[in-house]
């Protein structure tokens, strides 16, 4: 082959990456289903040493004896399904370990017009996109495209791809070409884009080596998995490097994120304490967006920033990180423009008037459909107006259980309460946390064995300029003016009410036709409206604090940030209805128009109900592996209704979850929530019912009249968790079977996580 003939020719001191180039394009790959992957290019420079020729060869092999046991029948009974299992295991091991030992990818077409360039580069993305996911330990991929003799160089990070404007005639021009095959062996493997602070560990040898060096030994990776592949990362702790390693990888689905944060979460311990840990911690690793083009950086502070600013009156234990910090290479922050791309402006790429038509069908709901570039441009063009650069980040904080391995009802509504009190502190400090989810909300465990629930990961929080005031309706009325309006207000209503709840009704709206609607509602909404007909409405009968009536409230005030670039912020199964649609659903009284959307408070608040409800739709109980039989489509208890609440939720597209919860929000009906979702509880939540039905209630009395529900929140659910923690409190046993299940499962798996690495004689 020329690149290596190429290669042989330099001086042996000038190459620093020792690289095989590898011709593929002859080469048919081959998969026995579609879920299971084969994609590779036309050609690749590997490791040197990494022996690609047996690996191609070991992978024919399986697939010869797989296809055969598939097309002849063999598989008939349960343990030959079984072997057949793991051998497709064995299958995609081989896989990984061809992709691991890969530094550069390039594909190769006979036609050299736009269009199929154009198609070309949208193929070596889809190489691309599948190293990132392979290489966890790969910063940026480099590689090339060859139309019969043009060649256009590719590079792919994490703010997008970026390639060379005009191609190289590789006829006309050899001594470019010579000088690209010669600089790719000239860099070093940084400058390939592997991160020197990530190295694996061989549990055999106990020797740690990069990643691409030990493919060839195929200890520690071959057979693994990439879950379970032992990592040793660097981070800078208090002015050095500590080393840490890996037990486990708790989150790798965005690894191969292309403009975007590529988040890998891992469950660590320190190396020089892995054979006998105290703890273990969590390591998250992702690419966070720069905001340099915006004039105050103050209001987009890093998660760093963040939680400098959340934890400075907190103890050490209760700190939500204990390092956070950019990730430098040779003392210069790991970024994709300055670093990465070495400051080269680039220019969006124009796309040709006619592209080559697509190849097969493929469906979003294909196992591998992530790694085909036909669906993720159905899904997603980026402007190139959003690219942002983006900082490498590592954030280690402590490791608690996601909330989702509750133990009892009574710690889930603990928790829940503590993720409101902690949302609440941070919305204080001018800090809105924009993201939760199931895998933010953590059950943390005190030193006596109590547990308590911890909001984490601020990685999409915002942070207000200040604070404004709103202002009191009746603030500066003579005390004839008030009356008048109380009596007016009183005059209408179906029922009594003091005072107290007419100026907290009138503090919000200068017309008293807008205050009665809110007294109604509120009664309505809190199932007050008939009963006690006699007794006069007080400010706590509707769940409202018999607080300042005329001074002004202090609000953060995020009006003067403008959106991030790219997509929306929040994970959409859980975002609230007015975050998803981007606007607000109800128009303020006496304004004939939306008012503009702005992220707030309510909207988090929405986000926690919704993880709540998620729990009770789709789990029969506390613990682990506790998924509804009712929503497997093959059990003899599938139910068709409970399946559609929970695609219509949660689990269907953005539109559709959209669609279904502003459909929710803006029916006035409380019973329909009541109805079409809670009814759909399993009846292990039954006691939870009436106070998920009593925050929904809240959440639209405070999107409709933005008054007490609107701004103080947090306060009406921590009363409303109060209540429901002291009344299922009364029935909670020691002697719970499924709760002791789940604490000793919890034991017993933080004992495994520790003793990964246990003591060898």
């Amino acid at each position: 082959m020329v690149s290596n003939a190429i290669v042989t020719t330099m001086p042996q001191e000038q190459i620093r990456t020792n690289i095989i180039y590898v011709d593929r394009h002859n080469r048919t790959s081959r998969s026995l289903e579609k879920d299971m992957a084969a994609a590779r290019p036309d050609g690749a420079g590997a490791q040197l040493d990494a022996n690609l020729t047996e690996l191609e060869d070991m992978i024919d092999t399986q697939l010869d004896e797989l296809s055969a046991e598939t097309y002849n029948g063999a598989v008939e009974n349960d343990e030959a399904t079984e072997n057949n299992t793991k051998e497709k295991q064995c299958l995609s091991g081989l896989y990984q370990l061809w992709w691991m030992c890969i530094h550069i990818v390039y594909d190769i077409k006979v036609d050299k017009s736009d269009a199929e360039r154009y198609s070309a580069v949208k193929q070596l993305m889809v190489y691309m996109h599948q190293a990132l996911m392979e290489q966890l330990d790969r910063r940026f991929v480099l590689g090339f495209v060859l139309l019969f003799d043009e060649l256009t160089l590719v590079s792919c990070d994490r703010s997008g791809v970026i390639l060379a404007k005009t191609p190289i005639n590789i006829h006309k021009e050899p001594e470019k070409f010579i000088q690209i095959i010669t600089g790719f062996s000239c860099m070093s493997p940084v400058q390939l884009g592997w991160d020197p602070a990530m190295e694996i560990y061989c549990p055999i040898s106990r020797d740690v080596q990069p990643s691409y060096k030990i493919a060839n030994k195929f200890e520690g990776v071959y057979g693994a998995g990439r879950y379970d592949i032992h990592w040793v990362i660097d981070i800078e702790q208090e002015g050095k490097v500590e080393r840490y390693i890996t037990v486990a990888i708790l989150s790798a689905i965005r690894s191969a994120e292309i403009c975007g944060r590529a988040t890998v979460v891992y469950e660590v311990v320190k190396f020089d304490e892995k054979e006998n840990p105290k703890k273990t911690y969590a390591l998250k690793r992702y690419w966070r967006p720069i905001h340099a083009d915006l004039d105050d950086a103050e209001l987009y502070p890093s998660e760093g920033e963040i939680y400098n600013i959340l934890d400075e009156d907190k103890t050490d234990e209760m700190k939500h990180a204990i390092v956070c910090h950019d990730i430098k290479i040779d003392h210069e922050i790991d970024s994709t423009f300055k670093l990465i791309r070495c400051g080269q402006v680039v220019q969006p790429y124009e796309r040709p008037v006619k592209v080559l038509p697509a190849r097969a069908k493929r469906y979003d709901t294909d196992t591998d459909a992530e790694l085909w570039l036909e669906i993720r441009d159905e899904v997603h063009h980026p402007d190139p107006s959003d690219l942002v650069e983006r900082y490498h980040v590592n954030v280690l904080m402590p490791m608690g259980e996601v909330i989702k391995m509750f133990s009892c009802q009574l710690e889930l509504l603990t928790c829940f309460r503590g993720y409101v009190e902690e949302h609440k502190y941070g919305h204080n400090k001018l800090i809105l946390h924009r993201d939760i989810s199931t895998g933010n909300l953590l059950i943390f465990e005190t030193n006596d064995g109590r547990t308590f629930g911890r909001l984490m990961d601020y990685d999409h929080a915002k942070k207000a300029s200040g604070t404004g005031k709103i202002e009191s309706k009746i603030a500066g009325l003579s005390t004839l003016k008030l009356t008048c309006k109380r009596r007016l207000v009183g005059h209408y209503l179906e029922r009594k009410v003091d005072d107290n709840v007419l100026d907290i009704a009138l503090k919000w709206f200068d017309k008293e036709i807008s205050a009665i609607a809110y007294i109604e509602d509120a009664a309505e909404f809190t199932d007050l409206s008939k009963k006690d007909s006699d007794k006069p409405l007080c400010p706590t009968d509707l769940g409202w604090a018999d607080t300042d009536k005329t001074g002004p409230h202090d609000w953060p005030d995020f009006s003067e940030r403008t959106p991030s670039p790219g997509k929306h912020i929040g994970t959409i199964p859980y975002m609230s209805a007015e975050v998803i649609a981007r606007q607000s659903l109800f128009e303020l009284s006496g304004q004939s128009k939306l008012p503009p959307f702005i992220h707030q408070a309510i909207h988090d608040v929405e986000s926690l109900l919704w993880v709540l409800v998620r729990l009770c739709l789709t789990q029969r109980g506390p613990g682990i592996d506790m998924r509804r039989k009712e929503l497997d489509e093959h059990s003899p208890d599938y139910n068709h209704q409970l399946k559609k609440v929970v695609v219509g939720l949660f689990e269907g597209s953005a539109s559709q979850v959209k669609e279904t919860k502003v459909k929710l929000v803006r029916n006035p009906d409380l019973t329909v929530f009541q109805n079409e979702v809670v009814a759909y509880f399993h009846p292990y939540f039954e006691p939870l019912k009436p106070y998920v039905c009593q925050w929904w209630a809240i959440l639209l009395l405070g999107y409709r009249y933005r008054g007490e529900e609107f701004y103080n929140i947090h306060d009406h659910i921590i009363r409303l968790l109060d209540k429901a923690i002291t009344e299922i409190g009364k029935d909670v046993s020691e002697d719970d079977k499924d709760r002791q299940a789940e604490i000793e499962r919890r034991k017993k798996h933080k004992e495994n996580r520790l003793a990964t690495f246990g003591r060898r004689d």
